[in-house]
């Protein structure tokens, strides 16, 4: 498949393929990614990803989220049946779940959900105050809780994802150069945390424009041992999930794309789809 949105993790044995959904999925940041996770999976999956400029391509808002979200979602027509599940992790499991109801096919993908969480304006306050957070040597701690205090105000305030993600991004883009400019670090460096900030603000923006599933349920939820905030846990996209297979597991959110036990739990899920869809178990794997 040649498509701009979408790039190949990594070229099966077979003819299945497993779609990712996340704001990246490179390894070499903090938190493991679903680079981490093709390893750990049998070698017979194709996985493919969408390209992170898929979500900060026009980060100006030249393009508005709900408009690019449905740009992305019409690239499912280039899928059908050889797609067997569709994996998301954290506010990718919005975008995952919408993506696997638009797959045609007669058995629907599987969909797994690796930590969900729903996308409020207080989420991309939380991504933005950490970012402010790590200006404050250059900034100073009176500045930092200013912004960072002004900036929770308009989160509370927020009628719209996608304004309060222009906002703070416009506000970051003020304050980065002049943190920067004080530790002594050069304009670039400051472009680069203004460029991931607002990129990442814009995909959370996409993310909340995705429709709930009027489909089926997640066939697997995945989570850390890390609580989920309580002020989600009445939010629309939990209370969808009550009743779903969901597995605790004892990583915490950071190493659970990279968790042994939870690549085991879709390989044997998946396994199980092989088996119901031709009466044989899957073919043999080197994995």
């Amino acid at each position: 498949m040649n498509n701009p949105m979408w790039h190949t993790l990594r070229v099966g044995t077979g003819s299945e393929i497993v779609l990712v959904v996340d704001f990246s999925a490179d390894a070499g940041r903090e938190a493991a990614g679903f680079s981490d996770l093709v390893p750990l999976l049998p070698d017979r999956y194709t996985v493919q990803a969408p390209r992170r400029t898929t979500w900060t391509d026009d980060a100006d808002g030249a393009v508005d989220p709900s408009a690019r979200l449905q740009e992305w979602l019409s690239t499912a027509d280039l899928f059908g049946p050889e797609v067997v599940a569709v994996l998301g992790y954290c506010a990718g499991c919005r975008l995952s779940v919408a993506f696997a109801d638009r797959i045609a096919g007669p058995i629907p993908p599987e969909v797994v959900l690796f930590d969900p969480l729903p996308v409020v304006p207080q989420s991309l306050w939380q991504e933005y105050a950490k970012a402010v957070t790590q200006l404050a040597p250059g900034l100073g701690e009176d500045v930092v809780d200013q912004a960072t205090e002004r900036a929770r105000a308009r989160a509370d305030a927020a009628t719209s994802v996608e304004e309060l993600a222009r906002w703070l991004g416009e506000s970051y883009a003020e304050l980065a150069p002049r943190g920067c400019e004080e530790l002594g670090v050069d304009v670039e460096f400051a472009e680069q945390l203004i460029s991931r900030l607002t990129g990442y603000l814009r995909y959370l923006a996409i993310a909340a424009a995705a429709p709930l599933s009027s489909g089926r349920a997640p066939a697997l939820v995945l989570r850390s041992h890390e609580p989920v905030p309580p002020a989600l846990l009445e939010h629309a996209d939990a209370r969808q999930l009550e009743r779903v297979d969901a597995r605790q597991l004892d990583t915490p959110r950071v190493e659970l794309l990279r968790n042994q036990e939870a690549a085991d739990l879709v390989t044997r899920l998946l396994a199980g789809r092989s088996r119901d869809a031709t009466g044989f178990p899957p073919a043999h794997s080197s994995r």
